[in-house]
């Protein structure tokens, strides 16, 4: 079943920039990410030492051929990979030294604990051998879902790895304060689809090696017993393939790679040398592309309706994803009332058509631009990516139920983020132009500069909210009454209340504000427009019932509603005249 949006019963628009609607948690946080999670693992744990029988392994209802006492770890495997569902699975350990230990990739969920339906293991004395399964991990805790939920750092350093980016980010979000909690939100890890190759033997070998080559780079020569686990190290040694996951086997002739930690598609690999043979027959290796890497911007498009977030994060910076992604994920962001942000270590990237400077000209207000110098020459790697998720852990920090809680970031300060240290007057000078937030050391004070260029983070961040929350008050007055609204003066007052109810709440939490209206628009009775605006910072006014057209009326319509507000804006500077009479 398809959740429908309740577009479809309240449509909500603005004379602005970027109107939009979104009904969820407006402190929800994502990361989209492609590093590695924890693996999903399992033992078994012999009660002695094998010298004779064999026994089968069920997993749910399928059961493996005959295991013998003295297999090894890899005709085990295939026994398992053989399976439905088990192709993914690497066994590593032996019988002899009484443990064998069952894993793998972590989003593919656990591996289901099995029995033994068949058992005749018996020692050299003729005793009876028991073996027993152990859960050890589940894998990651979003399990299969492919993004999970958290509510501090610890669980995703346990997802991740405490060495990863993913955490780092993590960390930097929740030391914040306020951070996202204040506004009732969440962390939301959503792992990246990343390029899959598969490797196919024409034949099982049995004598020869090969040696695999990725983007100019040799591995070591693998011999024809090489283990997925060797083949996995090896590969582990060349440039950028650090978090490279490998499974399958030789002799199942089938090889699966994942390129864990590449942004977007991998290079293909390829054999730079091949003396594989069954016999004395030369055995093929056949390489190809299964998955493609998915962009930042194809990962936000496949995730909406999967789970709901208001704001999102890559944990790679613009270095990585390049121009062309960044303004293509910008476009992807654009109509979906989310808000992304992006970050730079170029001083490129805010100079005039920089890649910054293009999501100002290209009116992508919600797309957030963010520099910060260090390209992990001062504070180590990944620390604009680090800063970038510390911004939009602080950023995303409002409940706009709460009274005077709206915030604007200019010069908040971010919890275990340094300032810049290649910030320089004329870096500033373009960041300010191109609309870029930085975080800078004012007299040795650290404070966010925030831009408006590209509008202010607030303006966009609060606009988000009350258009979210229109369509929800909308939504929720017409299937709340247990009758109908009737299509009268009645009916429309109740409707137009419950949006005032929410124009109220942009008052008390300091997004609007009473003041002068300068937009030469207006609507409806004019004294009254100006008055509520002076009075309240809102109207509400809809065209009267009796001048509905028939067509609308005839398709149950409520006439047009109009709402003008105004901001209450922010003060993020002064200048001051001192007067001195001698």
């Amino acid at each position: 079943m398809t959740d429908l949006s309740i577009d479809n019963v309240v449509q909500i628009s603005v004379a602005s920039f970027n109107p939009g609607v979104n009904a969820y948690n407006t402190s929800n946080l994502a990361i989209i990410t492609g590093e590695n999670v924890v693996d999903a693992v399992q033992t078994l744990s012999f009660s002695g030492v094998a010298a004779s029988g064999a026994f089968v392994l069920q997993f749910g209802t399928q059961t493996t051929a005959s295991i013998a006492w003295n297999a090894t770890a890899a005709t085990i495997q295939n026994d398992i990979n053989a399976l439905t569902g088990f192709e993914n699975v690497i066994v590593s350990g032996s019988i002899a030294s009484k443990k064998l230990t069952l894993s793998q990739r972590g989003n593919l969920g656990k591996i289901t604990l099995p029995t033994t339906p068949t058992n005749t293991l018996q020692t050299a004395g003729s005793v009876d051998i028991d073996i027993t399964a152990t859960n050890v991990s589940e894998g990651w805790s979003g399990g299969t879902s492919g993004y999970a939920l958290y509510v501090s750092p610890t669980q995703v350093g346990k997802d991740f790895g405490t060495s990863s980016i993913t955490f780092a980010q993590a960390n930097a979000i929740f030391s914040q304060q306020p951070n996202i909690l204040a506004g009732g939100g969440q962390l939301i890890a959503i792992l990246r689809q990343v390029s899959q190759q598969t490797i196919e033997l024409s034949d099982v070998p049995d004598g020869g090696a090969f040696t695999l080559t990725y983007d100019g780079n040799n591995t070591s020569s693998l011999p024809y017993t090489s283990t997925a686990s060797q083949i996995q190290a090896a590969l582990r040694l060349l440039p950028r393939l650090e978090n490279v996951v490998v499974t399958g086997s030789l002799s199942l002739q089938l090889l699966t790679i994942f390129f864990n930690g590449i942004y977007g598609n991998a290079f293909s690999l390829s054999a730079s040398a091949n003396t594989l043979v069954n016999g004395t027959d030369p055995i093929t290796l056949d390489f190809s592309t299964t998955v493609t890497g998915e962009t930042y911007g194809e990962a936000i498009e496949r995730t909406q309706g999967l789970v709901s977030y208001f704001g999102v994060i890559p944990n790679e910076s613009n270095a990585v994803l390049g121009q062309v992604d960044v303004l293509a994920a910008a476009e992807v962001i654009l109509p979906l009332n989310i808000i992304g942000a992006f970050v730079s270590e170029s001083e490129a990237d805010i100079s005039p058509d920089g890649t910054i400077d293009l999501l100002r000209s290209g009116t992508f207000t919600n797309s957030r631009g963010l520099y910060y110098g260090d390209d992990g020459t001062y504070f180590g790697a990944n620390s604009a990516a680090i800063m970038m998720a510390a911004y939009m852990g602080r950023a995303l920090s409002v409940n706009f139920n709460g009274s005077n809680t709206t915030i604007s970031m200019n010069l908040k300060q971010l919890r275990g983020i340094q300032p810049d240290p290649t910030m320089t007057q004329t870096i500033y000078d373009l960041a300010k132009n191109a609309g870029a937030d930085l975080y800078v050391s004012y007299q040795g004070d650290p404070s966010v500069v925030s831009n408006g260029a590209n509008k202010f983070f607030d303006q966009v961040y609060n606009l988000e909210w009350f258009i979210g929350a229109l369509q929800v008050a909308g939504f929720n007055y017409l299937a709340g009454v247990a009758t109908k609204v009737p299509q009268t003066e009645q009916g429309m007052d109740g409707l137009k209340n419950a949006y005032a109810t929410v124009c109220a709440q942009g008052v008390t939490n300091a997004y609007m504000a009473p003041g002068q209206w300068t937009n030469a628009e207006t609507f409806g009775p004019q004294d009254l427009f100006y008055k509520n605006i002076s009075q309240f910072g809102y109207y509400l006014y809809s065209l009267p019932i009796t001048q509905q057209l028939a067509a609308a009326r005839a398709a149950r319509e409520a006439p047009l509603v109009q709402i003008a507000v105004k901001e209450a804006g922010a003060i993020h500077k002064s200048s001051v005249v001192v007067y001195v009479n001698p």
